[in-house]
């Protein structure tokens, strides 16, 4: 059995924009003041859940959010390179692949601290929502996912997408080896138990 709690980053200044030009990477990929406030409720409400690892993708909006939570926690942030945002020309195949090797970096770890060693691993994600709507997807769909769909309909399934919510320090937990299906039968696989929850005040 294992838990992962996955945590979108605060508001960045690319969420908060609402002209017409879209802003540069380097202006845009940053927290805005409320993106700040949002990290730090956070960080003190997520405090006392027993997180063993915190994990971070490497953007800067991303590791400005692990920063509050590392001061929380007492644990220094690991930043992983590729579970950053929906990269320019990528197609959805890539994007799952960057999904599939998170889930088989937690499964590895989990399995390392399993039944028997006497050690339990509890990891924090810091990240972005794309990246997590694809892994809740992947756990519900599995190998159709990807299988059942050619390049033209992955590129639309990837539009619409967004109209899965997903809010700034929006919390989503998801568990390995928790679950049960209506006869009893254990889920071998991932579960989402709650997607996008913010427990606390928010600014």
């Amino acid at each position: 059995m294992s838990r992962v709690l996955f945590l979108r980053h605060g508001e960045s200044v690319h969420n908060a924009h609402r002209g017409a030009e879209a802003l540069g990477e380097e202006e845009g990929d940053r927290l805005t003041e409320r993106g700040l406030a949002q990290a730090r409720a956070a960080a003190a409400a997520l405090r006392d859940e027993g997180m063993t690892r915190l994990l971070s993708s490497s953007m800067r909006r991303a590791r400005e959010t692990a920063a509050a939570l590392e001061a929380e926690m007492g644990v220094a942030a690991e930043e992983l390179d590729y579970i950053g945002e929906w990269r320019p020309r990528e197609g959805f195949a890539e994007l799952l692949g960057r999904v599939r090797q998170l889930r088989a970096e937690l499964e590895a770890a989990a399995d390392e601290s399993g039944p028997g060693t006497g050690e339990t691993t509890l990891p924090l994600l810091v990240g972005h929502g794309i990246f997590f709507r694809v892994f809740l997807l992947d756990a519900v769909l599995g190998e159709e996912l990807a299988d059942a769909l050619d390049e033209a309909q992955q590129a639309r399934a990837m539009e619409r997408i967004w109209q899965m919510g997903s809010h700034n320090c929006g919390l989503s937990v998801f568990a390995r080896g928790e679950s049960r299906y209506p006869g009893g039968a254990l889920i071998p696989d991932w579960t989402c138990l709650t997607w996008m929850t913010r427990p606390w005040d928010r600014p």
